[in-house]
């Protein structure tokens, strides 16, 4: 298993929900440093400590309107 989980969409741009689903899939399979790419845009999600102390979720980056801070939110918040 690794913790390191990369994917390249092609195409039109991914909504939300897909990237959702994209990154869920990742860590079920145990990532914890996810990196999705559309063209020359880019997503990145890290689980590292956060400014609490606790393990958390960070995102970095857009697709257009889809920000990786945005997502990271949801996924901490255990509402994605």
């Amino acid at each position: 298993m690794s913790t390191f989980y990369k994917h390249n969409y092609k195409g039109k741009r991914p909504s939300q929900a897909i990237i959702l689903k994209k990154v869920k899939e990742a860590i079920k399979q145990g990532a914890i440093d996810i990196h999705l790419n559309w063209g020359e845009n880019w997503l990145r999600f890290e689980f590292t400590n956060g400014w609490n102390g606790r393990r958390q979720w960070h995102g970095y980056g857009w697709f257009r309107s889809v920000g990786g801070d945005n997502i990271a939110k949801l996924l901490n918040e255990g509402t994605a």
